[in-house]
């Protein structure tokens, strides 16, 4: 008992002295930059806009987001990569991020080595989705509609991760080679293909699409977790869905600065982020979209990390082999 005692009060003093540190650092004295590497309108720019202006509030000082599509991220995280270490300028980032290795051949470096974690902002669900309105109803529907190749299936991404989640899907209903994959520099442009039906389908994250299928717009089909969501109790989990165990099928959005960024100016951001990922006004923005906010230590998203990289890595060889 005593043991426990004395490494509970460790732990404590640790974060406070953690915490008491954040206090001392000078952050931020002029406007901080978050860059989003896709398109306005997507779960990572609602997550960023939302947090930035409670950020903006908390610190005095405007935190501003700008948008950077194009290469999968890597314009937003050169940018980045490239900017002074000085917690100035920040990446928002999904787990594509741990696949630029993979995605972009050209790359003599990997850019998470150029890069530090700071905090996990938030995580939520990911879904297969279809145009509302249509015949598919269900995902034994989507296999059979398109396990007809007359039918020109296809899917859309908008980014490497959700190919990695989506190139599971295929595979575990045996479609592989049978739905042709369609890549989009972020989410809005392929969900308004998906509405316009331009394209069959889409997987991405839950956060971006649950407002059209609320509409009618979109029906999702299966969303990822151990569970239904409360809030789309008639929607199926991928396994009730037939569709297997799908590989590293949620989502998160990380906060990244340029490698160099001072530890106390890190454990500073990541401060204030825990706060904002818990404000009234943020949780108002991400409960609509099924996100769960985190706003964890840099340790912490660290070790999530090296964890999820394990996990891309191991299944790279097959989902990238085409690029």
């Amino acid at each position: 008992m005593r043991i426990k005692t004395l490494a509970m009060g460790l732990c404590l003093s640790l974060m406070t002295a953690a915490a008491a540190q954040a206090d001392t650092v000078k952050y931020p004295e002029k406007p901080v930059v978050i860059i989003v590497p896709y398109s306005p309108g997507g779960g990572s720019d609602n997550v960023s806009r939302a947090m930035a202006r409670h950020l903006s509030k908390l610190w005095g000082q405007s935190v501003v987001v700008e948008n950077k599509p194009g290469a999968d991220g890597l314009i937003a995280t050169n940018d980045t990569i490239r900017a002074k270490a000085d917690g100035y300028t920040l990446l928002v980032s999904i787990p594509a991020i741990a696949m630029l290795k993979y995605t972009n051949k050209s790359l003599k470096t990997d850019p998470l080595t150029q890069l530090t974690p700071v905090t996990m902002m938030a995580t939520g669900p990911t879904a297969l989705v279809v145009k509302g309105g249509s015949d598919i109803k269900t995902v034994e529907d989507y296999k059979r509609f398109c396990t007809d190749e007359k039918n020109n299936c296809s899917w859309a991404s908008g980014e490497p991760f959700t190919l990695m989640v989506g190139s599971g899907m295929m595979a575990s209903l045996g479609l592989s080679g049978k739905v042709t994959n369609v890549r989009y520099a972020g989410t809005s442009a392929a969900v308004n293909d998906v509405i316009g039906g331009h394209v069959t389908s889409l997987v991405t994250g839950t956060s971006s699409v649950l407002s059209h299928h609320k509409s009618g717009d979109l029906r999702i089909l299966a969303v990822s977790g151990d569970k239904r969501l409360a809030e789309l109790p008639d929607v199926p989990t991928y396994a009730e869905a037939g569709l297997g165990d799908v590989a590293f099928s949620n989502n998160w959005y990380g906060l990244f600065a340029p490698a160099g960024t001072p530890e106390d100016v890190k454990t500073k951001i990541a401060a204030g982020f825990h706060e904002a990922a818990n404000a009234p006004e943020v949780l108002k923005v991400l409960k609509p979209l099924l996100l769960t906010p985190v706003g964890s230590s840099p340790q912490e998203f660290a070790q999530r990390l090296a964890q999820d990289q394990k996990v891309i890595d191991a299944a790279a060889g097959e989902v990238f082999k085409e690029e």
